[in-house]
């Protein structure tokens, strides 16, 4: 028998197998994942690499669906009594009944990829019922001789009952179960299933070390670029400064000047918040449709597109409120959303709390005061709802796994990974972020946002101030990796 680790992924059709090896390799493009059931017809090997080679193949096998007809073949290959399961599966394996042909050959097939398995993951949606059909496929895995290791999927479900499935395999003998949401990841629960690969399989110790190795240092890296990509949206937002255009002296020439300023920078940092979005996921590996997919379930579950409309303002107001951003008091959210800014066209005129503040002309910029122009710039309180909806986006993808076919709801991870993430640092990490704000503030020079342009490069004090915001995100986001 081979001597490397080989995982096999069995059990029903349509409980997930395919998805969670999706998200077990990182890869969307392997096997095929849909609602209906049956879609895997023959055994596909994936691998897990490192810088030293393979650390395990895993092989993901058709769905058990005549486990009644196939518990009662095994069962009829007996001539002995004391004949142990094993046997009767290997006899069964080698007669006509488990041919290609036959009635039973998906399920042959995959009972034979368990037979040169290290460990087998019973995958089980948790959603379901414990039915006799399960039993059936047990029994069958059981002759293997093989460890199994059952694997509750889709936990994050509110319908998921896991722990009345944790008593039914424990009723089997089956004590080492693993919640693993294939869809909804959970990087603890990656880990929790390959310890009990460890423990069930351990002369394969040293490649489940290889394994978890390889998915830290990856996620430090995703969280890595994808907090400077957060950080460089970050820059660009405070540091942009826009200058209306010339005016006449009276009001309502200067208000129009101030407003259409006020939507131009507006529309630019939407965009420039989408583009952030797209690096974030190509950091996570998500590319082409499925991260426009993921991309439009972290929109909705941030509160629109419109960092700065009602519905994000209350995201983010909730969020902070809740302890887990730790950066913006939910009143200032609140006056944020009510202080003049509308959905239809944010007519914020430097309101105090607004998410756009108007700075008038003065000292060095006569010449602007005698144009009628002012400068229009990001408020505080605007660049902290970037940064939260920007931190919440990290944690959506850490969240996401590769194999979604439906729409999952975020909201309650993103809650949940800021409340548990909490500061980075000791207590000093709100005033640490208020001074990177303030010194990324109005240098319109470090903004692809300024208008009118800046002659301008940027200066290597943009550069620093943006890694320090990458380096207070990463931490915020993984405090002890």
């Amino acid at each position: 028998m081979n001597t490397s680790l080989r995982v096999a992924v069995v059990g029903h059709a349509n409980t997930g197998k395919t998805s969670l090896l999706q998200t077990l390799l990182r890869r969307r493009d392997f096997g095929t994942v849909s609602p209906r059931g049956g879609t895997t017809r023959v055994n596909e090997v994936g691998e897990i690499l490192d810088d030293l080679g393979v650390i395990a193949r895993v092989v993901d096998t058709p769905g058990l669906e005549e486990s009644a007809r196939l518990r009662d073949a095994i069962e009829g290959a007996r001539i002995e009594r004391h004949e142990d399961p094993r046997t009767l599966l290997d006899r069964f394996l080698e007669s006509d009944d488990a041919g290609p042909e036959c009635e039973l050959a998906l399920e042959a097939e995959a009972l034979r990829a368990t037979t040169e398995a290290s460990v087998l993951l019973y995958v089980i949606d948790a959603r379901e019922e414990p039915r006799p059909r399960h039993l059936d496929e047990l029994h069958a895995l059981v002759a293997t001789a093989r460890p199994v290791v059952p694997i509750l999927n889709f936990v994050a479900r509110p319908e998921a009952d896991a722990a009345r499935w944790r008593e039914a395999c424990a009723r089997q003998g089956l004590h080492a179960t693993v919640a693993f949401d294939a869809v909804v990841y959970d990087d603890a629960g990656e880990r929790r299933l390959l310890d009990a690969v460890r423990t069930l399989s351990p002369e394969h110790a040293e490649a489940i070390d290889r394994w978890i190795e390889l998915r830290r240092r990856e996620r430090l890296d995703a969280v890595a670029a994808a907090s400077a990509a957060a950080a460089d949206l970050l820059v660009d937002a405070a540091a942009a400064v826009r200058v209306t255009d010339p005016t006449p002296r009276d009001e309502a020439a200067k208000t129009a000047a101030f407003r259409a300023a006020t939507a131009a920078l507006l529309d630019d940092l939407r965009t420039r918040e989408i583009e952030a979005r797209d690096r974030i996921a190509a950091c996570f590996g998500f590319a082409g449709e499925e991260a426009e997919t993921a991309n439009l379930e972290i929109t909705e579950a941030l509160g629109g597109v419109d960092f700065a409309s009602p519905a994000s303002l209350e995201r983010a107001g909730m969020w902070a409120a809740g302890g887990g951003a730790g950066l913006v008091a939910a009143g200032a959210m609140i006056d944020l959303a009510t202080g003049g800014i509308s959905m239809g066209g944010f007519t914020a005129l430097g309101a105090a709390g607004a998410a756009i503040g108007a700075v008038g002309a003065s000292g060095g910029k006569m010449l602007r005061r005698l144009r009628g122009q002012d400068e229009v710039r990001l408020g505080d309180s605007g660049i902290d709802v970037l940064l939260i909806r920007a931190r919440a986006t990290i944690l959506a993808f850490l969240a996401r796994g590769h194999a979604a076919i439906e729409p999952v709801s975020l909201e309650i991870v993103i809650e949940e990974g800021l409340r548990r993430d909490g500061d980075p640092g000791d207590g000093g990490s709100r005033s640490n972020w208020t001074e990177l704000r303030r010194r990324a503030r109005g240098t319109a020079s470090w903004s692809t946002l300024s208008h009118p342009p800046s002659n301008r490069a940027p200066a290597a004090a943009r550069a620093e101030v943006a890694l320090r915001i990458e380096e207070w995100l990463r931490k915020a986001i993984l405090p002890d990796p």
